[in-house]
C-alpha cells in the first residue's frame, strides 16, 4: 500500500509539474509522458528509472525529474523499450497486426519473401493494411515475384497474390509449383531480372529478399551472380532463405557467404537455427568468421523447435525425412493438428498443395544456442492469420513474449538488455544504412520515433500454442506506434491506425 501511494504520489506531481525535493520543475508540456519506469536503450546500454516525453511521434525527452503531459502513464515497476521490429513477418493481414501488437512488436517487415511491384504490398484485399495499419509495415523487393512477372507474363504472383492464391484461404492453389519457381531463367530473362529487381528497390524495397530453397533446382550461379551484384550496386541486404542440405549441412551458408564477398552485397540469413539444426554453433561460427573478414552478414531465429510451410515446398519434394532427420509422424496439418502417415501425406499433397504443415525437427538444446546468441536477432516468421479458424504455428503470436519470458526470466540464459536489442536495435541497425529511417527505430533516446513497448518483466509469457495459436501474449501492457497507443493497458485502441509504410 505505501508502495502504491508513492507511485501515485510521483504521478500526481509529475502531471501537475511539481518540483520533487531540491529540483526544479519542468515547464514543457508534451502529449504523452510515461513517468517512473525502468528504460532500456539498447544502443547506448543505459538501463535506468526516468521519465520520457513524447511530442509530435518522436521521443523529446527523457528526465530523472518529474515531466508535464497532456496524458500520463504511470510506468512505475514496468519496462520501458523501444518498440520491437520483427524482420520477418508473413503475417502482414488485419489480424496478424493484431496479434504482433499484442507481442509488443511495432514494426513488421515483410524480407524474406518480399514482395513485386512493392507499392502494391499492403494493398490487396482481403488482407489490405494499407490504409488501416495498427503497426508500421513494409517489404523487400521479392526475387521470386520478379521471377513470376517475366515467367507468367499477366498471370503472375506478386506477394499478395501468392498469400491470396494459397491453401490457407484456398485448398486447390498450387502456388509453388508455378513457373517462378520451378524454371530457369535464359540469359534474356537475366537482363529482365535486372531491371525489375533496380525498379523495386527503386520505389521503395528494403532489400532484396531471396525464396532460395523453394527453388534451389532453377537458380543458377548466373542469377545468384546477378541479385548479388544487383544488391551491392545499390548496397542493399539481401535477405535469403538459403539452401537446405541433409540435417545441418553447412554448404547452403558457405554459397551465400561466397557470393557475398565476391559482390560486397550485405546479406542476412533467415531462421538460422531451422538450418543449422545439431550444427547450429558452426552455422554461428561461419556467420562470425564472415563478419570478421569483413562480410556484412547478419542472421536471425526464432524460439521454437518447429518450423512450418506449405506441403508444396521444394524441400518435400527432395529426401525430406534425411534432410530434416524425421518421419511422417513428426509432420501435423497445421489446421487440425493431425499427425501424417504415410498415405495422409500423399493423398494431402495431390489434394491441397498449399496447405500449412508444422514439421517438428529441432531440439531446444539447439534451438537456444541461437535465442541466447547476444547477436542473432530475433524474427518471427509467423505466417499469415485470415481467420482464426484457420491455424497457424505460433511463431507470429507469441515470440517476443516466449524470449522475455522464458529465456530472459525462467532460465535466466539471457540478459534482458541483449533480449532487448535483439528485437529492437539489431534489427534497426540491420537496415538502416539502405533505409535511414530505420536509425530512429530501435533506441530509446531523443529524436528517436516514439515506436515503443511498455511490458511487465514480472508477468511477460507467451500463451500459444501449436494446438492453440490464437492466445495473444501476457505483460504487455501499452505499445505505442508513432507517438499514438496502438495498444494501453492491455486493450487494444480499436480506432487507432498510426502503422506507416516504411521505405527505403
Amino acid at each position: 500500500m505505501k508502495r502504491f501511494a508513492l507511485s501515485l504520489l510521483a504521478a500526481v506531481l509529475a502531471a501537475c509539474g511539481a518540483d520533487e525535493p531540491g529540483e526544479a520543475a519542468n515547464v514543457d508540456t508534451y502529449d504523452i509522458v510515461i513517468a517512473g519506469g525502468r528504460v532500456i536503450d539498447p544502443e547506448s546500454g543505459f538501463d535506468g528509472v526516468r521519465n520520457l516525453g513524447l511530442r509530435g511521434g518522436i521521443i523529446a525527452d527523457i528526465s530523472a525529474d518529474p515531466l508535464r503531459g497532456d496524458k500520463l502513464i504511470d510506468a512505475s515497476g514496468l519496462v520501458v523499450a523501444p518498440g520491437f521490429i520483427n524482420v520477418h513477418s508473413h503475417s502482414w493481414t488485419p489480424l496478424g497486426q493484431e496479434f504482433e501488437l499484442r507481442d509488443g512488436v511495432t514494426t513488421a517487415l515483410e524480407l524474406e519473401a518480399g514482395a513485386y511491384p512493392v507499392a502494391e504490398f499492403g494493398t490487396h484485399n482481403p488482407i489490405a493494411i494499407a490504409d488501416n495499419a495498427r503497426i508500421n509495415f513494409g517489404a523487400s523487393v521479392g526475387h521470386a515475384w520478379a521471377r513470376s512477372a517475366i515467367l507468367e507474363g499477366d498471370e503472375s504472383l506478386s506477394g499478395a497474390d501468392h498469400l491470396r492464391a494459397s491453401a490457407i484461404l484456398e485448398g486447390s492453389s498450387r502456388g509453388l509449383e508455378r513457373p517462378a519457381f520451378r524454371e530457369r531463367l535464359s540469359s534474356q530473362q537475366l537482363d529482365a531480372l535486372r531491371e525489375h529487381l533496380e525498379t523495386g528497390l527503386d520505389t521503395g524495397g528494403l532489400g532484396i529478399g531471396m525464396l532460395l530453397d523453394y527453388m534451389s533446382e532453377v537458380v543458377d550461379d548466373a542469377e545468384m551472380k546477378l541479385v548479388f551484384n544487383v544488391a551491392a550496386e545499390k548496397q542493399a541486404p539481401i535477405i535469403v532463405h538459403i539452401r537446405r542440405g541433409i540435417a545441418g549441412d553447412t554448404a547452403g551458408l558457405l554459397e551465400i557467404i561466397r557470393f557475398a564477398k565476391a559482390s560486397g552485397a550485405p546479406v542476412h540469413v533467415c531462421h538460422v537455427q531451422a538450418n543449422g539444426m545439431g550444427n547450429i554453433r558452426e552455422f554461428l561460427r561461419l556467420i562470425r568468421e564472415a563478419r570478421d573478414d569483413g562480410v556484412k552478414i547478419t542472421t536471425e531465429s526464432f524460439p521454437y523447435n518447429g518450423a512450418s510451410t506449405t506441403i508444396s515446398a521444394a524441400v518435400f519434394s527432395r529426401d525430406w525425412q534425411a534432410i530434416f532427420d524425421i518421419t511422417y509422424e513428426d509432420v501435423e496439418w497445421a489446421a487440425t493438428g493431425e499427425r501424417f502417415t504415410e498415405e495422409m501425406w500423399h493423398e494431402y499433397r495431390e489434394k491441397y498443395p498449399g496447405g500449412l504443415v508444422i514439421h517438428h525437427y529441432n531440439k531446444e538444446e539447439w534451438t537456444s544456442v541461437a535465442t541466447n546468441a547476444p547477436d542473432v536477432i530475433v524474427a518471427a516468421d509467423g505466417f499469415p492469420i485470415l481467420t482464426l479458424e484457420h491455424k497457424v504455428a505460433p511463431f507470429g503470436i507469441g515470440t517476443n513474449a516466449r524470449v522475455l519470458g522464458r529465456y530472459v526470466r525462467e532460465e535466466g540464459t539471457l540478459s534482458l538488455q541483449d533480449a532487448i536489442a535483439k528485437m529492437t536495435y539489431l534489427p534497426a541497425r540491420m537496415l538502416q544504412d539502405y533505409s535511414p529511417s530505420m536509425a530512429r527505430k530501435g533506441r530509446i533516446r531523443i529524436g528517436a520515433d516514439a515506436d515503443i513497448t511498455v511490458f511487465d518483466p514480472a508477468t511477460i509469457i507467451d500463451n500459444a500454442t501449436y494446438a492453440e495459436p490464437y492466445q495473444a501474449s501476457s505483460g504487455i501492457v501499452h505499445v505505442l506506434v508513432g507517438g499514438q497507443f496502438a495498444l494501453r493497458d492491455g486493450e487494444l485502441e480499436r480506432d487507432v491506425y498510426a502503422g506507416r509504410r516504411v521505405l527505403r
